[in-house]
């Protein structure tokens, strides 16, 4: 695809980038020294590009991968497309007793039990029920999890220390069990739900509270002084499979169902399909972790593209899936599919040409849907607000320190996409406020001169 870059100015206190953004027309885009932008804006219908500014220049991305992340899998999956978790009766029955064990065959199913999906909720209360139809009353045995489809990697590489105590640096796991995190209360150390191993080691002193964990530890150490009386803190969880499995064997047993204390191995056992539970469907899991930005939930759609593979291999499936559709991944490095790795590469022309694709190859309307609308929706609400462009502008956001990304479409009056837009900035050191402000007004300008 031929593209034009229009840049007259750049000063060394501020970067002044004058567009030609239409016959006649001239728009400003202000950054403070020194951040680097890249922005792309380009009609899909007609190909003529608006604005290209350092387009071919490799940034990084932050969470605007997950509008990757979400293509690549709707290009090659139906929004249909759910997860299925099997639990299965291994053993035999006789006179009420299961001689065997239950086992949960989890597949990285990452809305199971999730708070963002309701009314998917009671997982332990259909197991239970599917039992007593069977008429169970006893297990020698245990709950069993099985993950052997599954390659555990919780953590990408590139995701840094800071992020791992958090629900946002939860990892994605062959088991992941309410969105991967818990709720610790001090000074108690009480953990809800309760996870199994965990440690908590606190070390009191003046000033706020600092929470680390180490990569694949399940020790917490917190240091600082905790509110009188309690204070909670939201936290991620190092090990939802004991978790889940602490839950089941509690929900059971308090249901009058007799478990054993140990695995029980029976030769000879017949393995009887107990429950299956179905997730939400894919386009109801993309739309949930595009609004709210969620990490654990983007890692468990990539991991689709490459099931019971590395996630290495579900990112080189996905580049491989665009440049078969021709899209120039020059420039484009990616280590997870979410955009919280420090080590993501990609550049403006990339993240356009794919939305692009989508836009025109695909059903637009159901990719479209995925983005939040400016001045209406998730973290694109106060963006534009009252604008002449609210609701028209649909886009999924992206930051973290230093960091600011957009990308996403302008939408006609009808709702479907017109333009893809795209702004990468990174190395920002200035006021962040005046930098939504100065793409804001670069927006307003550029579509102006379109009407």
């Amino acid at each position: 695809m031929k593209r034009i870059t229009f840049i007259s100015v750049i000063s060394l206190l501020y970067s002044f980038f004058s567009i030609d953004a239409a016959a006649g027309s001239i728009v400003e885009f202000q950054l403070p020294s020194p951040a680097v932008a890249g922005v792309y804006i380009e009609d899909i219908i007609t190909g003529e590009v608006l604005v290209d500014v350092n387009g071919g220049r490799s940034l990084l991305p932050a969470s605007i991968t997950k509008a990757i992340t979400s293509a690549s899998v709707l290009a090659e999956h139906k929004p249909d497309y759910r997860f299925a978790t099997e639990v299965f009766m291994d053993g035999n029955i006789a006179n009420g007793v299961l001689d065997g064990n239950i086992v949960v065959k989890v597949c990285g199913d990452p809305t199971l039990e999730s708070s963002h999906f309701p009314e998917y909720l009671g997982f332990a209360d259909s197991i239970v029920v599917a039992l007593k139809q069977s008429g169970v009353t006893e297990i020698s045995g245990r709950v069993l999890i099985s993950s052997e489809d599954f390659i555990n990697q919780p953590v990408p590489s590139g995701w840094v220390e800071e992020d791992f105590a958090w629900p946002y640096g939860a990892g994605h796991f062959s088991t992941n069990y309410k969105d991967n995190k818990f709720v610790l209360t001090m000074p108690s150390r009480k953990s809800e739900p309760f996870v199994p191993g965990l440690t908590v080691k606190y070390t009191p002193s003046k000033g706020g509270l600092k929470v680390e964990r180490k990569r694949d530890s399940n020790v917490y150490m917190l240091r600082g002084s905790v509110r009188k009386g309690r204070q909670e803190i939201a936290l991620s969880n190092p090990n939802p499979e004991e978790t889940l499995r602490h839950d089941l064997e509690s929900k059971i047993t308090g249901q009058g169902i007799v478990v054993g204390d140990k695995e029980k191995t029976v030769s000879g056992a017949t393995r009887q399909v107990l429950y299956v539970h179905k997730s939400p469907e894919l386009g109801e899991v993309l739309r949930s972790f595009m609004f709210r930005s969620d990490n654990m939930m983007a890692e468990g759609a990539l991991r689709i593209l490459a099931k019971g593979e590395t996630r290495e291999k579900a990112i080189d499936r996905e580049l491989r899936l665009w440049e078969l559709r021709n899209i120039d991944t020059e420039g484009v490095y990616l280590e997870d599919g979410s955009g919280l790795s420090r080590k993501d590469r990609m550049t403006p022309y990339f993240m356009a040409d794919v939305l692009g694709w989508m836009a025109s190859h695909y059903n637009a309307s159901d990719y479209v849907s995925l983005f939040p609308k400016a001045g209406l929706d998730g973290t694109m609400k106060s963006f534009l607000k009252d604008s002449s462009l609210e609701g028209k502008i649909a886009m999924k956001t992206g930051s973290m320190r230093d960091v600011q990304c957009y990308a996403g479409y302008k939408l006609d009056e009808e709702g479907f996409p017109s333009h893809v837009v795209v702004f990468m900035i990174n190395n920002i050191k200035g006021n962040r406020a005046k930098i939504k402000e100065s793409i804001e007004k670069l927006l307003l300008d550029t579509f102006a001169c379109e009407e």
